[in-house]
Formats: structure tokens, sequence, C-alpha cells
């Protein structure tokens, strides 16, 4: 584990540096974990084959910026997490659009629906984590709300990275289970769920 971060700050700092076969590595290294977290949530092969050119182009971009991020997985699935919201939001407005141009029936505002779905898994999803024991939900919020690694939350808590591991099995076991019985909208819930 400490050879691989140790690999990744090596690579990311060539990358600053310009390095594009050092980019190449990152690239080969992340994009098929980009491109299924993006095919699970939009369904459609050219958007998140879309979603892994932009975040990689995005990367690039800001290569300079890439040495002084302490957990790049963390940072990377908050990227990729807000171009797919992004993308899933600029679906729903161009079927809006289709919608507007190729019926005439009722206007549905998809854009609306979609806005007060979300909100509501979202609240769903925040009151499922209010239900966990005071452990779990801090241990489940440093590693998913805030990115940080299981070995990080383990020295930050001054507990073991076992203990860590099974607070976070569990966190993510019940709240999958109080998903589960608020099941219309559990699709969604799994947007909000960057489980991996």
């Amino acid at each position: 584990m400490e050879k691989e971060m140790a690999m990744e700050r090596l690579v990311l700092a060539k990358i600053a540096n310009g390095d594009e076969q050092a980019f190449a590595i990152l690239y080969k290294f992340y994009r098929n974990k980009v491109y299924g977290y993006a095919l699970k949530i939009l369904q459609s092969t050219p958007a998140a084959q879309e979603i892994v050119q932009e975040v990689f182009i995005k990367l690039w971009l800001k290569r300079v910026e890439l040495v002084e991020i302490a957990n790049f997985g963390g940072f990377l699935r908050v990227i990729v997490r807000n171009h797919t919201l992004n993308a899933l939001k600029k679906i729903a407005l161009q079927q809006k659009n289709y919608t507007l141009l190729h019926q005439n029936q009722t206007e549905v505002d998809t854009a609306t629906e979609n806005s007060i779905q979300y909100r509501e898994t979202k609240k769903l999803l925040d009151d499922a984590i209010e239900t966990l024991p005071p452990q779990q939900k801090l241990v489940y919020s440093l590693c998913h709300v805030d990115g940080l690694k299981q070995k990080d939350v383990a020295s930050k808590l001054n507990i073991s990275p076992l203990t860590v591991k099974v607070h976070l099995r569990e966190a993510v076991k019940a709240i999958r289970i109080y998903l589960d019985q608020h099941h219309e909208i559990k699709t969604l819930g799994l947007l909000l769920f960057f489980l991996k």
C-alpha cells in the first residue's frame, strides 16, 4: 500500500511536469473505474465514454495542481461524480427539449422532477446515515463524504484499519437495508452511493 502510494505520488509529480507517458499510465490505471461508474449511472456507453474524456482532459489541464492533492483517489471520485451528475442534468434537459419539440402533450418539466427526486433521494440517504451508530456514522462520513482512505481514517481516529473496515462494512449494509425499505427511489439512491 505504501509502495503504491509512493508510485502514485511519483506519477503525479511527473504529470505535473508535463510527462505524457506518466499521464498515459494514470489514464490506463483509472479509465475503467471512471467508465464503470459513469456507465452504471448514465446507462449509456457514449455518455460514459464522454465522461472519461472530460475527466482526463480536466486532469491534464489541471496537472500542475495534482502534486498538491493528498488523496488522489478521493479527488478523482469527486470529479467523476460531479461530471456524471452534470451529464445526468444535461440528459434530463435534452429529454425535456425533445418532449417540447416532438409531442403535443402536457409539458413535463423533467428538470424540476429530477431536482425534486434528487432532493428526496439525498434526504433519504442523509436520513439513512443519521440512523447509524455514532462510530459507524463518523467512519462512513470520513470515507465517503470527505474521501479519506481507510488507513487515513484509522490513523485519524486512532483505531485499527480492521476496525475501520468493519465499521464501514456495517454502515454500508445498514444504509442499503434502509434504502431497500424505501425502494421507490432506490435507483437514484445508488447515484449518491460511490461505494467502490
